[in-house]
């Protein structure tokens, strides 16, 4: 592990963040979003937090209220929400890396969620995890328990749409820790947090623990937006053929149509037992 994340500028050749992620399960991406691209999000999305009150508003269960927070407001489905998110999801940076890590171990990736998440004042740290918990059944299990390196199943990013600061919230994170067993906790020394200026992004792997700060600040709220690719013979996070309009996607480009499910990983995910994509033209 290093004592600090690796920066790099969005233009840096791809073997550099694929090293920087191998290392250390973690970088922060400099010029991930362009000055355009940062205003519009931030205009997009002004316009839904300004009717949205903190908390979930239809917890899972309820572990998941103290996990995304009381004072924190978030909401998915931004593909349908942001003509620049759909720009931001097909950035080369990210599905470079979804190329390396995901297409190994699948015929093609899905998009797992895109979330804006904006940390208010007040909010305490998140508890530290890892995203691919979320598939915590069979064999995955086993793999953890076993430990050491496998099978990656995620590759994500943390976008500041704000500037990231240790009082408000960044991004806590444990490099290296995409490398142990799945029952090593990390010591406080190796949590750091990811400061970065709006435009950058946080990129990781699903294996390595992070979580929200907490934010100590009385009238500043960090705001970014999590986005991320899985493997695509799991299910996603989010339910993007209710968080997207089917009259959206049909204007979107075809790679877009694929990774939001409208296209088949061999028998899955198939409708009238074909080629899903087939919906999109009747």
């Amino acid at each position: 592990m290093t004592a600090s994340l690796a920066r790099l500028s969005a233009a840096a050749p791809p073997d550099d963040f694929i090293a920087a992620l191998d290392a250390d399960g973690a970088a922060v991406v400099d010029g991930f979003l362009t000055p355009g691209q940062l205003e519009a999000l931030n205009t997009d999305f002004d316009r839904i937090v300004a009717g949205l009150a903190p908390g979930v508003r239809r917890p899972t269960m309820p572990a998941m209220e103290e996990f995304y927070g009381a004072t924190t407001v978030r909401f998915d489905g931004l593909p349908a929400k942001s003509v620049a998110f759909v720009e931001v999801m097909q950035a080369p940076v990210l599905t470079g890396l979804a190329d390396h890590y995901l297409l190994p171990h699948c015929l093609d990736y899905l998009f797992n969620t895109g979330q804006f998440i904006e940390i208010r004042p007040g909010e305490t740290a998140q508890r530290l995890h890892r995203d691919e918990d979320a598939w915590r059944f069979g064999p995955l299990v086993a793999a953890q328990i076993a430990g050491g390196p496998r099978a990656q199943l995620e590759v994500e990013a943390m976008v500041a749409l704000t500037d990231f600061t240790a009082a408000n919230g960044a991004t806590r994170v444990v490099p290296g820790s995409h490398l142990w067993p799945a029952d090593r906790e990390p010591e406080p020394a190796e949590i750091l947090q990811a400061e970065m200026p709006a435009g950058s992004a946080l990129l990781y792997l699903g294996s390595t623990i992070h979580g929200g700060g907490a934010n100590r600040t009385v009238a500043e709220a960090r705001r970014g937006m999590f986005v991320g690719y899985v493997v695509g013979w799991l299910r996603t996070e989010e339910n993007m053929f209710l968080t997207v309009p089917l009259e959206q996607v049909r204007g979107f480009p075809k790679r877009v149509q694929e990774v939001l499910g409208y296209k088949a990983h061999r028998a899955i995910g198939v409708v009238d037992v074909g080629d899903p994509g087939a919906v999109l033209t009747q």
